[in-house]
């Protein structure tokens, strides 16, 4: 273990593991938003699902892997489109929501003048959630659930693991993919799913 590691992350030779009191999955209790702002920072990423606080630990170098080749291919698609209908593309951007939600998809496009304070409001239009062995089957729904029905065209929720994405749309319809994904959010613009999970 790096002597940088050490001198960080309290719990000494045990690690984060330790810091966590050596819980390894999901931490939940419940905050209300006001105080969900004030705590203090710590490894790993928090968010705020229906005033239950969800704490997860830092995520491992294949899921930022698969963030990043999704982010880099969904500015790709957004630049050579030219169409300003879309916002930005973001990675771990926060967004609040009316009923005190405040979620952090690990890829999002935004819409294209999305009311934004300290915190974008309301949801993306596109949401992009990379399930990870610390997630709940409940708090992925969760938060399909939210992003839809506070407006999201479409929450895409992929299962490095299984190598497959669900693409979940606002009318209801949720669609299987593990080759290629052909989203209409981005104009039928093409995403080689083996390359992203590779």
């Amino acid at each position: 273990m790096s002597l940088w590691y050490q001198t960080r992350v309290p719990g000494t030779r045990f690690g984060y593991a330790r810091y966590v009191g050596a819980v390894s999955g999901t931490i939940r209790r419940h905050v209300q938003f006001a105080k969900f702002e004030t705590l203090p920072d710590r490894p790993g990423k928090r968010e705020l699902l229906g005033g239950q606080l969800i704490e997860l630990p830092p995520a491992r170098q294949k899921h930022n892997q698969i963030a990043e080749r999704i982010y880099l291919r969904l500015r790709e698609i957004l630049s050579e489109a030219g169409n300003r209908s879309r916002g930005e593309v973001h990675h771990e951007m926060g967004y609040l929501f009316e009923d005190g939600s405040w979620l952090q998809p690990d890829v999002s496009i935004t819409d294209a003048g999305q009311l934004v304070e300290d915190y974008y409001l309301g949801p993306p239009a596109l949401a992009v959630e990379i399930v990870a062995e610390s997630n709940t089957a409940d708090e992925i729904a969760g938060k399909v659930e939210v992003y839809l029905a506070n407006g999201a065209s479409e929450v895409w929720v992929l299962y490095p693991n299984r190598r497959q994405l669900w693409l979940h749309t606002h009318d209801g319809h949720a669609d299987k993919h593990s080759v290629r994904l052909a989203s209409s959010l981005l104009g039928g613009a093409v995403l080689d799913l083996v390359q992203l999970l590779a």
